[in-house]
Order: C-alpha cells, then structure tokens, then sequence
C-alpha cells in the first residue's frame, strides 16, 4: 500500500533542492514554470529530466513543443520563481518584462539567471499523476557565480557558501 498523500508532501518538504524556471515554446506561443527540482540522468550523451504534473498548463506544451530550457535562478531571483509559479500573475503574463532569447533547441533562455541548460526533448515516460521529460542537452552556461536560489520546507533560503563573506 502506497505512503499516505500528506506524509509524502511532509517528507518531500526535508528536501532541499534548487529553484529553477522550465521554458519551452510552441510555434509563437513560449510558456514557463517554476520547478524546485530536476535529474541529470546521463553524461554521455548529456540528458536531464523534468518531471511536470499532469494538470500543468505546460503539461501539453512541453510534449508538442519538443524543447524545454531549465534556467537556474539566483539567490535574489525569489520573485521571478513566484512570477512563473503562478503566485503573481496568469500564465500569459509571465514573460512580460523578462529578456530571453531561444536556445537552438527553440525554447526561451532567460538572460537574467543563475545557468541553463538548452533541450530537445527526447522522450517522456508517463509515471503516476506526472509525465518524466527526457531532455538531450544541447548546450549549456554559467552565467553567475551568485549563489542559487534553494527551497526547502516550503519556502526559499540562501545557501551559505564557506569562505563567502555578505
């Protein structure tokens, strides 16, 4: 018998994992996310997964699209992962403002953040309530040394980094 729903959630809330936003387009149309965690599945060839819940607004834009962007985001960035969580504004909005350019994969970059990541998709697996998105990584960059932006127990910290002095 499967773990109880609320002890999984409470158990899931100990972990703590990096804040990262998923862009992807399809044809005109770019969308985004904000996810709190994704795999690095393979060196060779270089492949990540992102795992998006069925009842997504991005769900369906992912798999037709064929591309996805994970960008990082910074410590100071809390308020672009509420934007494209959907905490600030609708989801047609979350662009406005933002720079980005495309990726040769077709999904937007964003200028502004942490490091990326530029994918094709290479195939979804559907497990439980959510879809796995494979991703062969076509390029990549740091952009910052910042620190990154981290969740953890339902909110967001800094990570403290020894020797850095604020």
């Amino acid at each position: 018998m499967p773990a109880d729903q609320d002890v999984f959630k409470r158990v899931m809330r100990r972990w703590a994992s990096g804040v990262a936003i998923v862009t992807t387009r399809r044809g005109e149309d770019v969308h985004g996310l904000t996810v709190s965690g994704f795999v690095g599945v393979s060196l060779d060839p270089p492949l990540v997964v992102v795992s998006v819940g069925h009842d997504q607004f991005s769900h369906d834009r992912i798999r037709q699209g064929g591309c996805y962007a994970i960008n990082f985001l910074r410590a100071d960035q809390a308020g672009l992962s509420d934007r494209f969580a959907g905490l600030m504004d609708d989801a047609a909005n979350r662009f406005d403002g933002v720079a980005y350019r495309l990726g040769s994969g077709g999904a937007p970059i964003l200028e502004d953040c942490l490091a990326w990541f530029d994918c094709r998709l290479a195939a979804t697996h559907v497990v439980g309530d959510h879809t796995l998105f494979v991703g062969e990584v076509l390029a990549g960059e740091v952009v910052s040394d910042a620190p990154p932006l981290v969740f953890y127990n339902r909110d967001y910290h800094r990570l403290e980094v020894r020797g850095e002095t604020t």
